[in-house]
């Protein structure tokens, strides 16, 4: 196994403030899971059957909406919760790109080394540190990163419903204490697979959520029988939002370019092209698509993409970047006539910023307030927390630690 130094995170500027906890993190006795349903918008609180979350969020810490990072896609964005770099830094820019060093696409199977050992997570924090960690899903657990592992960690199986999961990490949690894990991960892609067939209102995405939400009243009465609901510190998040889609709001790429010219890198929200040797530059490309673009579509230079987006120092970023507006889509129309007959009808990908894109947080136990309500927070600032929660020192990265001096009990 290669075995990465720090030194690339230290060249970039990259700072770390957990220099020392600001706020009570959990007691030797605690335990911390982090919890991600994927595509759980801010609002799904609000519109859909949520009656455990709803309690947490109530009782506990809750943010209003945390913003994604771009591009708000599931795998940059649960690196970076884990990470706190943001995706240009830790290199999962999307949850397919092209890498020209190594001349490979990656995808979401991908678990080598090579492709996410740009970044630290928080699991390697804690082991690095003594501190056993437990992953029962989570983008990036599989890799073996600086020679080590979690504690535990199980391969991902989407076949296993909410409830299976949940009761596998309980199994975990029935190890002998001195044996058992500190830090936990969930994960629940339900909500999220749901919501891009039928989109973020449909009764479908209702009850989806509702068994998510049934999966943590689960895990909470799990957590209860076993005599660790008041000594558990749970954070629960979501990588981005969701969006209404149509095929009647596409945008195809062959119309904006000479697509024999291109390697097509990404399409859906934002779009990216990579030149082919001896065809066209980046700028020239550039150039020719804006005097062809709809007005729904605006099209950059890497180097050019808008700063707010912090999406422009990675090779693996495609030299041409196109940006789609909410709820517009950038297609091909290869396989196009199948594809328009059962189009998704909800997406994600577009600015984090759009309302829309918001992602929940909530937290709740005994090193968290009570019945604490934060406007917005960023999900760079969740990997200090975890930190602070931990009690260990966070590995150099992009965040701060705004949201543990926020959300734990000094």
């Amino acid at each position: 196994m290669r075995f990465v130094a720090s030194a690339l995170l230290v060249v970039v500027g990259l700072v770390s403030s957990c220099t020392g906890l600001p706020s009570r993190g959990a007691g030797e006795d605690e335990i911390v899971i982090l919890l991600s349903i994927d595509g759980y918008r801010w609002d799904y609180l609000d519109l859909h059957p949520s009656p455990a979350l709803r309690q947490l969020a109530r009782e506990g810490v809750h943010a209003r909406r945390m913003n994604p990072s771009f591009p708000s896609k599931t795998f940059p964005n649960h690196y970076t919760l884990v990470t706190g770099l943001r995706p240009e830094t830790h290199g999962i820019v999307a949850n397919w790109f092209w890498d020209p060093a190594r001349s490979e696409m990656f995808n979401m199977t991908k678990s080598e080394t090579f492709w996410w050992e740009r970044g630290e997570p928080i699991w390697i924090t804690a082991e690095k540190q003594g501190v056993r960690s437990a992953c029962y899903f989570w983008p990036g657990s599989e890799a073996e990163l600086q020679g080590r592992r979690p504690t535990l960690f199980k391969p991902f199986e989407k076949k296993l419903t909410c409830a299976q999961r949940v009761d596998g990490l309980l199994a975990w949690l029935d190890m002998p204490v001195g044996e058992r894990p500190k830090f936990f991960t969930l994960y629940f892609d339900l909500v999220d697979t749901v919501g891009h067939t039928f989109g973020p209102r449909a009764p479908e995405t209702a009850a989806a959520v509702r068994e998510a939400d049934d999966a943590v009243a689960r895990l909470l009465a799990g957590l209860e029988q076993r005599g660790l609901r008041s000594r558990t510190n749970l954070v629960v998040v979501a990588d981005h939002g969701m969006s209404e889609t149509s095929p009647e709001r596409v945008v195809f790429v062959e119309d904006l370019m000479n697509v024999s010219q291109v390697q097509i890198e990404s399409l859906g929200p934002n779009g990216g092209v990579r030149p082919k040797p001896g065809t066209v530059t980046p700028a020239e490309l550039v150039a020719s698509i804006r005097t062809k673009a709809p007005p729904h579509v605006q099209v950059y230079l890497r180097e050019e993409v808008p700063a707010h987006l912090h999406y422009r120092s990675s090779e693996r970023i495609p030299p041409v970047v196109l940006l789609a507006d909410d709820e517009w889509m950038i297609e091909s129309k290869m396989g196009w006539p199948r594809l328009r007959l059962n189009y998704p009808r909800g997406s994600h990908g577009w600015d984090p910023e759009l309302p829309n894109m918001g992602a929940l947080f909530l937290a709740h136990g005994p090193a968290f307030k009570s019945r604490h309500a934060i406007a917005e927070v960023s999900n760079l600032h969740v990997y200090e927390l975890l930190c602070a929660l931990l009690g260990i020192q966070a590995a150099p990265n992009e965040g701060d630690d705004r949201l543990a001096r926020a959300a734990l009990r000094r």
